[in-house]
């Protein structure tokens, strides 16, 4: 299934790359006509104020009580691994595809860098926590790339490939999470809020040999 996975992510990478569909401008010319129509062509953006959600949500679920494969510091390793694959790769290929944006703005196009990190976060959260999340991330991830393509700043091959970067960039995170935390020797951290393992507060009390003062010590243990 992994396999698969790889096989389908690189297919969509390399045809987007090679070459830009009939199917994108096809794609474009129905999203546009109903703005055409009304006279103007809105730039929403929605896709800014949501491509985080997502990645905040893979670290924050656990902290808040939901169950999740791994805990807090296993999250943040792989959630780190996957963002810099992500971005560094997918910032790479606009550089070197060099794709012209649809309104012309820029030659940066190919692929969707918010579809990148919005789909990189929600296979993330399902792969920690499942579909029952998972679901969810990928509707949010889906509302973003289609903000990308309506507001005329992606092509549909754009944000297929970032949608491939993104998946293929999550599972990254996870393969190379365990080598990462035998190289720098990290070790196993159960805490995770109200999570896997609920944080400890204990109070003691203490008498001063010397001066016979009664103190106080608070110890937290997670």
């Amino acid at each position: 299934m992994r396999r698969l996975l790889i096989v389908l992510c690189l297919l969509l990478l390399t045809t987007g790359a090679g070459a830009q569909w009939k199917l994108d401008a096809s794609v474009r010319e129905w999203v546009q006509q109903d703005l055409r129509q009304g006279g103007s062509q809105p730039f929403y953006d929605l896709g800014t104020y949501l491509e985080f959600t997502n990645g905040i949500a893979h670290l924050g679920l656990g902290l808040l009580g939901a169950k999740s494969r791994h805990a807090f510091v296993d999250r943040a390793i792989e959630s780190a691994i996957s963002y810099g694959f992500a971005l560094s790769g997918g910032y790479a290929l606009k550089r070197l595809v060099a794709r012209e944006r649809p309104d012309g703005s820029t030659r940066d196009s190919f692929p969707s860098g918010h579809s990148i990190i919005s789909f990189t976060g929600a296979e993330l959260v399902r792969m920690d926590y499942g579909w029952g999340w998972g679901a969810g991330a990928y509707a949010g991830a889906l509302i973003v790339a289609g903000d990308r393509i309506y507001g005329d700043r992606h092509w549909l091959t754009d944000v297929l490939a970032g949608v491939a970067w993104g998946v293929l960039s999550a599972h990254i995170g996870g393969w190379l999470l365990s080598p990462v935390k035998q190289l720098f020797r990290i070790p196993e951290i159960e805490w995770d809020g109200l999570g896997t393992r609920k944080a400890q507060l204990a109070i003691t009390t203490v008498v001063d040999p010397i001066s016979g003062t009664c103190c106080a010590g608070l110890n937290v243990l997670f």
